[in-house]
């Protein structure tokens, strides 16, 4: 009876078109607030730093509401390493083929040199705390399963049966892609996820998958049996593609844009992806903006020790060596409102041991936090000389079924792209939004140019720094 009533239910989930998703709907209501390691540790997070972190997670940004505590790609590795300066360094920072850790049916496993315990004291200290832990995962069957011809757990397949070399990631030197026309396809992503509900995993990242449906709808049906809810995650951001919106829903979250870094250029990749996904989130499935690289960042990225790609500039090289993040002040305010207007997940890049005090400040403060749990992906409102005005209202659609984005409550950003200061004459172009014969009230997030009292059609206007931010939060002004 009680094996008839599962498999009901799981057929009920499978045809709900959830994805991601458990009984009672979505595993996310709204977007996700965590840490992933990428940033800081790249891909040689160990278990000694990885406790510190948790502690660091628990102890600061816990009692905001962050939540998810993620260990990007490397996990399974065990690279040529060496001490330096207290440190596990690796020789090379890049996974290989043959530094890859797999059992006897082909699942990646955490390597004898980075998590020697396995993942059970990080998941168990994060759970103790009401947390939850999430990993990297890429795309596809490891190198080594299909050498060994390591069988697929539950059937009468083998790692040959179902590979392709086709669908291989151009960038990843360890994984061959899986061709989902072939018995055994499936079985195989289930077992890793099996695997994954018996450690205790409740957040997966796959990367190299956002142009490959088909493999999307593998990962959504196999988190859907294997007993335990889990956000999905999608990456990498520069193959994602619009046109694959109905498959991306079906999971939680989809990276828009590349790599993410402290530099201008990721501003302005951010402001694009901003303009092209505005308005395509749903409660359960929010675009992402990538990790938020403040702090210190590349920790074990040593230019000591590893050589410069002959590839790379010298700038390149140093700019993903250890050093601590390169934006100035107001663009880490406009990063930030970025993120928090569009409603992108949260997740921490920079370590949280030695995090500085306005990057931590930014990182927790309310509003921007409000902003972010609202779920409204605001809209682009009026762009002129450089500078642009985005809205996103306190979210209603349970009133029509759909988002209104004129309201007397939500929040406002004002960008300044130039590098130049701006002062912005607000005119009915601006302030559209808000509903006419009503009194604001403009609280400033990160300066001190709050306003009570203003009914539109007076005069309004705002100074923006250069490469700056004016985020605010606008209510009905209670007489």
């Amino acid at each position: 009876m009680i094996k008839k009533y599962t498999e009901m239910l799981s057929l009920i989930i499978l045809l709900s078109g959830w994805g991601a998703a458990w009984a009672d709907g979505p595993v996310v209501q709204t977007p996700p607030l965590g840490y992933n390691s990428f940033d800081s540790y790249n891909c040689c997070l160990y278990e000694e730093v990885a406790m510190k972190e948790i502690d660091a997670f628990i102890e600061k940004f816990s009692p905001h509401g962050y939540e998810y505590f993620v260990i990007d790609n490397g996990w399974f590795s065990s690279p040529e390493s060496t001490n330096f300066n207290g440190y596990l360094v690796p020789i090379e920072n890049k996974a290989r083929a043959e530094h890859v850790t797999v059992n006897e049916f082909g699942i990646v496993q955490p390597s004898e040199l980075y998590f020697s315990n396995g993942f059970k004291p990080l998941v168990d200290k994060l759970q103790a705390n009401g947390l939850k832990f999430g990993v990297h995962l890429m795309r596809g069957i490891p190198k080594v399963a299909v050498e060994r011809d390591l069988p697929i757990k539950g059937t009468d397949y083998t790692a040959r049966d179902i590979y392709t070399t086709k669908e291989d990631c151009v960038w990843c030197d360890y994984m061959h892609g899986v061709d989902m026309t072939r018995p055994g396809a499936q079985e195989f992503y289930n077992s890793v996820f099996d695997q994954f509900a018996a450690w205790g995993i409740d957040f997966v990242k796959v990367d190299d998958v956002t142009h490959h449906p088909a493999e999307i709808e593998a990962y959504v049906k196999a988190i859907e049996q294997c007993g335990r809810p889990m956000v999905l995650s999608l990456s990498a951001g520069n193959t994602s593609n619009v046109k694959y919106i109905d498959t991306y829903r079906k999971t939680n979250m989809v990276r828009t844009t590349p790599d993410i870094w402290d530099n201008q250029e990721s501003l302005d990749r951010s402001f694009n992806s901003m303009r092209k996904w505005q308005g395509l989130e749903r409660p359960g499935f929010w675009p992402d903006l990538d990790m938020i690289p403040f702090g210190e960042l590349c920790i074990l990225s040593r230019k000591e020790i590893q050589k410069r790609p002959l590839k790379k500039t010298e700038a390149q090289f140093l700019g993903h060596m250890h050093h601590w993040c390169f934006f100035s002040e107001n663009q880490k305010e406009t990063f930030i409102t970025q993120r928090a207007i569009s409603a992108s997940p949260i997740m921490i890049g920079g370590s949280m041991i030695s995090l500085d005090e306005h990057s931590y400040q930014l990182l927790t403060h309310k509003e921007m936090l409000a902003c972010v749990k609202n779920g409204v992906h605001g809209k682009l409102v009026h762009e002129e000389n450089g500078v642009e005005l985005w809205n996103a209202p306190v979210a209603n659609r349970d009133r029509f079924g759909y988002q209104e984005y004129t309201s007397t409550e939500g929040w406002m950003a004002l960008f300044n792209r130039t590098d130049e200061e701006q002062t912005v004459q607000f005119d009915w172009r601006y302030l559209r939004f808000l509903p006419k014969g009503k009194v604001y009230d403009f609280e400033d997030m990160w300066g001190s140019q709050s306003l009570e009292g203003y009914k539109r059609g007076h005069k309004l206007s705002f100074t923006v720094e250069p490469q700056g931010v004016v985020f605010m939060k606008y209510t009905e002004h209670q007489r």
